[in-house]
C-alpha cells in the first residue's frame, strides 16, 4: 500500500484541500496521514473525517518581529526533526504540502530523507513557502496561467483547486430551508474564512436595519475568535422582519454556500474554489495585510472572470448600497452564476494523485 504525508495546517484554506486530496488517494488504496497545526480551526474540522488520520505538529507563522521571528525558527527545527522522525517511522512514498507554515519543516523532512516531495499554491501569487520549496520539489502544482520561473517549468503541474468531496451544491431553496431561513427571500452570507474577519463582522452588525428592512436575510460567520454579539440569531418576526443569523463557525459550508444569493468574503483561494463549486455571486473583499497582497490578485482574476466583483477593505461604506442593488437584478445574478461555472475544474485532486502516482512510479525504476 502507498502512503502519502499531507501537511496541510495553519488555515481553512491550507486544510480543505489537504482532505480533498486524502479523500482521493483513499479511493486509490492509498493511506494518508495528515500533518495540522495546533490551531482550534484545524482540530474541528478534521474531527468530521472519521476515515482519516491526522497529527499536530509544531509550527508557527513567520514575522519579522524579533521575538516571533525567535519562535517561528525554534518552532521550524521542532517541525523538521518532527517530521524526520515520522518519515523514518511511517517510510511515506511522497510528502506533499499545501503551503503556509506546517508544509516547510514537513517537505524539507521529506527532501533531506530522499522521499519525493510535491507542493501545492492555490493563489495568483505563489506564497513565502511555496517559492522557497520550489527549488528542489519534484512537482509544483500551480493555478493556470501562474508561473514560478523559467528554470523550474519543467516540473510544474497546471491544477486548480481540491475541493472536498462533500462540497456538492445543492438547491438554493433547499439549502435555505435546511439552514432555517426562509426560502422566499434573498439570503446574503458574509465570512472571513476560517479566521474570520473584524471588520466583515462589523460591516455586517452596522448593516443589520437596512437588510432587513430590504427583506433580505442574512448569515454572518463571525470566525473563531468572532464575537457573536448585536442579536445573535435575529428571528424573524411575525411582521416580515428578515432573519439575521452570527455565528463563530460552519462546518455546513456547502449548504451555507448553496443557501446564498450572494456572499461577502474575503478573497483567499480556499473561499473563491467553494463559492466557484455553489455557484455563489460575491464581492470580494482582500485581506489588505495578506502576504505579497495575494488576495487582491485572487480578487482581481475572480472579477477579470466575471464571476465576482472586487471591493477594497477601505471602501466598505460603499458596500452596502451595492449588495441591495445586486440583489435586487436576478439576471445579474445569474450572469455571474453561468461564469463561475467556467472557474470549476472538474476535479482538481484526480489529477494530482494520478500525477503523483506517475512521479512514484518514475522514481522507483
Amino acid at each position: 500500500m502507498r502512503r502519502a504525508l499531507i501537511a496541510c495546517g495553519g488555515t481553512g484554506g491550507h486544510l480543505s484541500p489537504g482532505i480533498a486530496l486524502a479523500e482521493e488517494l483513499a479511493k486509490r488504496e492509498w493511506e494518508s496521514e495528515l500533518l495540522i497545526s495546533g490551531k482550534q480551526v484545524d482540530s474541528r474540522l478534521v474531527k468530521k473525517y472519521h476515515d482519516l488520520r491526522y497529527d499536530a505538529i509544531p509550527g508557527s507563522g513567520l514575522s519579522a518581529r524579533p521575538r516571533q521571528f525567535i519562535r517561528f525558527s525554534r518552532d521550524l527545527l521542532s517541525g523538521y526533526r518532527y517530521c524526520s522522525r515520522k518519515i523514518v517511522e511511517t517510510k511515506p512514498d511522497v510528502v506533499v504540502g499545501f503551503g503556509g507554515f506546517i508544509s516547510a519543516p514537513a517537505l524539507l523532512a521529506g527532501r533531506r530523507n530522499g522521499v519525493p516531495v510535491a507542493i501545492h499554491e492555490a493563489n495568483q501569487v505563489p506564497g513565502r513557502v511555496t517559492r522557497f520549496v520550489s527549488r528542489f520539489a519534484d512537482r509544483i502544482y500551480l493555478p493556470e496561467g501562474v508561473s514560478i520561473g523559467s528554470r523550474r517549468a519543467s516540473r510544474v503541474s497546471h491544477v486548480g483547486m481540491p475541493v472536498r468531496s462533500e462540497f456538492k451544491r445543492l438547491s438554493r431553496s433547499d439549502a435555505k430551508a435546511t439552514l432555517g431561513f426562509d426560502p422566499m427571500k434573498k439570503l446574503l452570507v458574509v465570512f472571513g474564512g476560517s479566521q474570520g474577519a473584524e471588520s466583515l463582522n462589523q460591516w455586517a452588525r452596522e448593516s443589520l436595519d437596512t437588510l432587513s428592512a430590504a427583506g433580505i436575510q442574512m448569515l454572518c460567520l463571525t470566525g473563531m475568535q468572532g464575537e457573536s454579539t448585536n442579536g445573535a440569531d435575529r428571528s424573524a418576526a411575525a411582521s416580515g422582519e428578515a432573519r439575521m443569523v452570527f455565528q463563530a463557525f460552519s462546518d455546513r459550508m456547502a449548504e451555507t454556500l448553496s443557501a446564498a444569493d450572494l456572499a461577502v468574503s474575503r478573497a483567499g483561494a480556499g473561499s473563491i474554489a467553494e463559492l466557484a463549486r455553489c455557484r455563489t455571486p460575491s464581492f470580494l473583499v482582500p485581506y489588505p495585510l495578506a502576504a505579497d497582497d495575494h488576495q487582491r490578485v485572487n480578487a482581481k482574476r475572480l472579477e477579470e472572470s466575471g464571476g465576482g466583483l472586487k471591493v477594497e477593505n477601505s471602501d466598505l461604506n460603499t458596500l452596502l448600497d451595492r449588495v441591495v442593488s445586486l440583489l435586487g437584478d436576478d439576471a445579474g445574478l445569474g450572469r455571474m452564476r453561468a461564469c463561475l461555472e467556467t472557474l470549476d475544474p472538474s476535479n482538481p485532486q484526480s489529477t494530482m494523485a494520478a500525477d503523483l502516482e506517475r512521479i512514484i512510479s518514475k522514481r522507483s525504476s
